[in-house]
C-alpha cells in the first residue's frame, strides 16, 4: 500500500513539475516574441460617438465618451492602444490579457467618463502619438 501512494506521490510530483515548467516556457516565449502589428482597425469617423481625454496621471486614464446617434449603443471594458508611427498605427502587444464583461449604454445626448489603469495589459508607455479604442 505504501508503494502506491509513493508511486501515485511521485507521478503527481512530476505532473505538476513539467505543468509549471511549461507555464514558464510559455509565458517567456510570448513576453520575448511579441511585436507591434500594424492595425487593421477601420475606424469611422462621424459627429454622433466623441471621445475626449479628460486625464492622464502616471498609466491611469480618464475619457469622456460622448453619444450624439439616435439608436442606444452598448459597449465594454474591453480596449486596445495602438501608437502612431509615421502614417501608421501598430497595435501594440499586450500581457496576458483579461477583460469583465460589463455592458454599459448609452443613450442620445448621453456622455459617460471611463477609466482605466494601462499598465496592466502594456505596461508604461514611451513617449508618442496613441489611441485608445
Amino acid at each position: 500500500m505504501k508503494k502506491k501512494v509513493f508511486v501515485f506521490a511521485l507521478i503527481v510530483t512530476i505532473f505538476l513539475i513539467l505543468v509549471y515548467r511549461y507555464n514558464i516556457n510559455y509565458k517567456g516565449n510570448i513576453n520575448m516574441n511579441q511585436k507591434e502589428s500594424e492595425s487593421n482597425l477601420v475606424i469611422y469617423e462621424s459627429g454622433d460617438v466623441t471621445m475626449t481625454v479628460e486625464r492622464v496621471v502616471d498609466t491611469k486614464i480618464t475619457v469622456r465618451i460622448n453619444y450624439l446617434a439616435d439608436d442606444p449603443a452598448i459597449f465594454g471594458e474591453d480596449y486596445v492602444i495602438e501608437v502612431k508611427k509615421g502614417h501608421k498605427w501598430y497595435s501594440l502587444p499586450v500581457n496576458d490579457i483579461m477583460f469583465t464583461s460589463i455592458g454599459y449604454e448609452l443613450k442620445k445626448g448621453n456622455n459617460l467618463p471611463w477609466s482605466t489603469d494601462f499598465e496592466v495589459l502594456y505596461g508604461k508607455l514611451s513617449p508618442g502619438l496613441y489611441r485608445i479604442i
